[in-house]
């Protein structure tokens, strides 16, 4: 098209930065791809799903993850507490 590569805005974002990055893509104004893709949500059940898709299949600009590699790595990051839930991270117990 115009060899850019979409992906999803670092900067102009609002949730995950699909909308920014498409309408960058697009070179279009991010507010009214905000408003189309709202509009469509409502009315057709689909916005929101297609939002979710592209949200977890398209790289964050500059090659960054996508966001299903983004969530991956905060549900599975080791945050020192080895798998037991009654350790708490600073060693406290607030019972």
């Amino acid at each position: 098209m115009n060899g850019k590569k979409l992906t999803r805005s670092r900067t102009d974002k609002f949730l995950g930065g699909v909308c920014g990055g498409l309408a960058n893509y697009l070179g279009m104004d991010s507010g009214i791809v905000r408003l189309i893709t709202v509009l469509v949500a409502v009315f057709t059940q689909v916005g929101w799903m297609a939002y979710l898709v592209a949200w977890a299949l398209l790289p964050a600009e500059g090659g960054g993850p996508t966001g299903f590699e983004e969530a991956k790595t905060m549900f599975t990051s080791n945050s020192g507490n080895s798998g037991n839930p009654n350790n708490m991270s600073g060693g406290e117990d607030l019972r």
